[in-house]
């Protein structure tokens, strides 16, 4: 039962604040309204959960520059809070399978994500690519969740080349982000009403400047590394 007035909500709140990021942006042309409608989202989410955000580390980054984000990822309130969490406008890489969905396609679209077909290398990088050469024209920071999906036992899994490869790319420091708490809190029952305390830790920026295509698995390791050393259990 849990698990479906969470996605009730999900969906319910995804929707009118992504269509009203969407109409924001399209009036006006800003795509930074994202921003806006996604911390408010991330806000109200939080409080329908009864979640209690605590983040550690903030003062590693600066407010006026961009970064990859790399958090690990084991719930589906990872993203509104990572979106409180970094107060930034921060886009996604999204899974190729929520193009398919028109109305959410068109919202992420609008608000500058990409999707990534992973079992298409071809599409993968001329989408990457993309996202590129358009933070060139909009700036903004990324996200990428290092596992490539959702943790089914609570420990980290294996991490994807993937942030690494585009750290190298465009040169844009890499930040590990410990995400602690949300795969307990996916766990409570539906009568459990304590506020759950979920605590995003952000470690000192990874400068790429100095690293190549052929250091990804070195720096891949060293983000896995750095998260695990971080999480609380």
């Amino acid at each position: 039962m849990r698990i479906i007035w969470i996605y009730l909500n999900l969906i319910f709140w995804t929707l009118l604040f992504g269509l009203s990021s969407f109409f924001a942006i399209l009036f006006t042309g800003k795509k930074e309204y994202f921003k806006f409608f996604g911390i408010i989202w991330g806000k109200t989410l939080s409080f329908i959960f009864n979640v209690k955000l605590i983040v550690v580390g903030k003062e590693n980054i600066t407010e006026k520059s961009n970064y990859i984000f790399v958090p690990n990822h084991a719930s589906l309130i990872d993203i509104p809070l990572l979106l409180i969490a970094v107060n930034r406008y921060t886009v996604f890489i999204a899974k190729h399978e929520l193009s398919k969905i028109p109305i959410f396609k068109s919202i992420l679209d609008k608000a500058g994500f990409i999707f990534v077909n992973r079992k298409n290398n071809d599409s993968s990088i001329k989408s990457m690519n993309y996202l590129i050469n358009d933070i060139k024209n909009t700036p903004r920071s990324v996200a990428i969740f290092a596992e490539g999906t959702r943790t089914k036992d609570g420990n980290l899994q294996e991490f994807k080349k993937g942030a690494s490869i585009f750290g190298i790319d465009t040169k844009l420091p890499i930040v590990p982000i410990a995400i602690s708490g949300t795969y307990k809190w996916s766990k409570k029952s539906l009568l459990n009403f304590r506020k759950s305390e979920i605590t995003f830790s952000f470690a000192e920026p990874i400068q790429t400047e100095n690293y190549s295509y052929g250091d990804r698995e070195k720096l891949t390791e060293k983000i896995k590394i750095t998260i695990k050393d971080m999480l609380i259990d």
